[in-house]
C-alpha cells in the first residue's frame, strides 16, 4: 500500500512540473517601429522595423517564417533596408536575393483590374529556436496617388511587444489630427527641420488573441490615428465623389431590365441578389488607394471590391426609386476629425449588426453627418404551443421523448457565451441589448407524463435578470423563460455575473422538456 502511495505522489509531482504557470508566447517582438512621413512634395513613406525573437517551432515554421508586404508598383516603390536573422549564438544570416519572392496578392487573384498589385514575400532564413528576425523596409508612395496622409494602426500583434514606437511626420504648414485610443501613452511632439513629428512609445504590450471581431470598439487594443484632412467630411468627400452609380446610364438601364415584370415587393430583393451574385474581390480600400472603379466597369467585368459593389447596389436601388444611401462605419470610436479613410471598417446600406452596436461604433453618411440606424434586435416576446404527438421531438430509449423548446434564431443563446471560459481579462461588446421572453405551452397526451420537475429559478445580479419557471398540470406544461441584460459592454469585473446568467440561459435542462410513456 505504501509503495502505491509513493507512486501516486511521484506521478503528481511529475504532472505539476510539466504544467507551466502560464502559457508561454510563441515569439516576442523586442522592438516594433512604424514611421509615417508626408514629404513637402506630397510623396509619402511608411517605414517598418521589427525585431522578433522566435521561441517555438510553430512560430518558426508557421506564424513568422515569412513576412508579407503589399504595394502598387505603378505608384509605389518598395525598399528593403535590411533583412537578416541573428541566430542564438550571435551569427548573422542575411536574407539571400532568392528569398525575396514577388507574387500577386491572393485578394487580387480574380480581379484583373488589380493584377498590377504586388505582394513581396520575404522568406526568413537561418531560423532556429531563439533566433531573432530583423526586417527594415519602406513603401514610398508618389505624389497624387493617396488623398492624404491617413494612419490607422491597431496594435494587435499575436505575440507580446517589449517596445512599440509609432511616429508621424508632416510639414509644419499641414494640419495634423491625431489620437491614441484605448491607451494612456502621451505622445512626444516636436518640430524638426520644418516638420511636425508626433511619436508614441508603448511598452510591454501583451499578445492579442483574436476572440472577437471588434477588439478596438471593445476597448481591448490600442489604436493610433493620424490624418491630414481638415475634417471627417473632407476625408469622406474622396469616396463620395466616386459614388456616382445612380447617374450612370448603364446602371439605370440595368435596373430597368432586372425589374421588368417585377412588383414593388420584389424589387429590392432582385437588385440585391444580382449584386450579391457578382464576384467579390477582398481588396481593402487602402490596398486600392481609396479608389473604386465606375459601376459600369463592375457590370462589364462581373466582379468588384466590396466598396465597388456597394456603389453599384446603391445606384441600382436609387434608379429604381428605392432607398439606397451609403453609410460608413468606423473601426474605432474616436474624435471625428481623427477618423480618416483608413479607419473605415465597412461601407454598407443597411446592417442590423452595426445598428446593434452603433452606440459604440461611429456611423456616418458620405456627407460626414451622423447616421442613426434602425435597431432591429428589439425585445423578443414569443408564445408557442406544442401538441405532443409521436412525431414531436426526439424519441429516446425507455419510452422517453425529448422536446426542444422554441427560441428566436437571432437570440443571444446562438452566440454560445455560456460555453466560454468562466473568467475573461478583456472587455466583451455584445451585439445588442438583450431582452427575451419565451412562453411555451406543451399539451401532453394522456399516455405520457412530464419528467422535467416543476421549478421557479431566478438570478438577479449586476448584469441582468434571468427567470425560468416550469408549471405542470394534468394535461399541459407551461415553460416561461426570460432574460434581460442591462449592459451591452461587459468588463472583466462584470464577466462572472454575465457568464452565470448565460450558462443558466443556455443550459439544456432549461431549454428542453423530458416526457415518458406511462406504464
Amino acid at each position: 500500500m505504501k509503495k502505491i502511495y509513493y507512486i501516486y505522489v511521484c506521478l503528481g509531482v511529475l504532472l505539476l512540473t510539466a504544467l507551466p504557470a502560464k502559457a508561454a508566447s510563441e515569439a516576442e517582438f523586442g522592438k516594433l517601429a512604424k514611421t509615417y512621413t508626408l514629404h513637402k512634395d506630397g510623396s509619402q513613406e511608411m517605414r517598418v522595423y521589427k525585431e522578433l525573437t522566435l521561441f517555438t517551432h510553430a512560430a518558426m515554421n508557421g506564424l513568422y517564417g515569412e513576412s508579407f508586404i503589399v504595394y502598387n508598383p505603378a505608384y509605389q516603390e518598395l525598399k528593403i533596408h535590411e533583412s537578416y536573422t541573428r541566430q542564438k549564438d550571435g551569427k548573422i544570416v542575411k536574407t539571400p536575393e532568392n528569398a525575396f519572392v514577388e507574387v500577386l496578392p491572393a485578394a487580387a487573384a480574380d480581379a484583373p483590374a488589380y493584377n498590377g498589385l504586388k505582394e513581396m514575400v520575404v522568406v526568413h532564413t537561418g531560423l532556429e529556436l531563439g533566433a531573432t528576425i530583423c526586417l527594415d523596409y519602406s513603401v514610398i508612395t508618389r505624389p497624387g496617388y493617396l488623398p492624404g496622409l491617413d494612419v490607422y494602426v491597431p496594435v494587435e500583434e499575436l505575440s507580446p511587444v517589449k517596445e512599440y514606437i509609432c511616429s508621424v511626420s508632416v510639414p509644419e504648414d499641414k494640419p495634423l489630427n491625431y489620437a491614441l485610443i484605448n491607451g494612456k501613452a502621451t505622445p512626444v511632439v516636436k518640430n524638426e527641420n520644418g516638420s511636425k513629428v508626433v511619436t508614441w512609445t508603448l511598452k510591454n504590450i501583451p499578445a492579442y488573441y483574436p476572440m472577437e471581431s471588434t477588439p478596438a470598439l471593445s476597448g481591448n487594443i490600442p489604436v493610433i490615428l493620424a490624418n491630414t484632412y481638415p475634417s471627417m467630411a473632407d476625408a469622406l468627400k474622396v469616396l463620395k465623389s466616386q459614388f456616382t452609380a445612380a447617374h450612370e446610364k448603364e446602371v439605370m438601364a440595368l435596373a430597368q431590365k432586372l425589374l421588368q415584370g417585377k412588383n414593388a415587393d420584389e424589387k429590392e430583393a432582385v437588385l440585391m441578389n444580382y449584386v450579391h451574385g457578382l464576384g467579390t474581390s477582398r481588396l481593402s480600400l487602402s490596398e486600392t488607394g481609396y479608389r473604386i472603379r465606375p459601376a459600369t466597369e463592375v457590370i462589364r467585368t462581373a466582379y468588384g471590391t466590396e466598396a465597388e459593389k456597394i456603389n453599384l447596389l446603391a445606384g441600382l436601388l436609387q434608379a429604381a426609386g428605392l432607398q439606397g444611401e451609403v453609410k460608413v462605419a468606423f473601426g474605432v470610436k474616436a474624435p471625428d476629425n481623427c477618423l480618416g479613410l483608413g479607419a473605415i471598417s465597412q461601407l454598407f446600406l443597411d446592417s442590423p449588426v452595426i445598428a446593434g452596436i452603433q452606440e459604440y461604433q461611429p456611423v456616418n453618411t458620405l456627407d460626414g453627418k451622423k447616421a442613426v440606424l434602425e435597431v432591429k434586435n428589439k425585445p423578443v416576446y414569443e408564445t408557442d404551443t406544442i401538441t405532443v404527438t409521436s412525431e414531436t421531438g426526439k424519441t429516446l430509449a425507455g419510452g422517453y421523448r425529448l422536446i426542444t423548446l422554441p427560441r428566436a434564431k437571432t437570440g443571444i443563446a446562438m452566440n454560445g457565451y455560456g460555453f466560454g471560459n468562466t473568467e475573461r481579462t478583456t472587455n466583451l461588446l455584445l451585439p445588442g441589448m438583450t431582452d427575451e421572453t419565451y412562453i411555451c405551452i406543451v399539451n401532453v397526451p394522456s399516455d405520457m407524463q412530464v419528467c422535467t420537475p416543476q421549478k421557479a429559478k431566478e438570478i438577479v445580479n449586476a448584469v441582468g435578470k434571468l427567470k425560468i419557471t416550469v408549471q405542470t398540470t394534468e394535461d399541459k406544461t407551461e415553460v416561461t423563460r426570460s432574460l434581460r441584460l442591462n449592459k451591452q459592454w461587459i468588463t472583466p469585473t462584470d464577466y462572472a455575473d454575465f457568464h452565470r446568467l448565460m450558462s443558466e440561459w443556455e443550459d439544456s435542462h432549461h431549454t428542453t422538456l423530458l416526457l415518458k410513456e406511462k406504464k
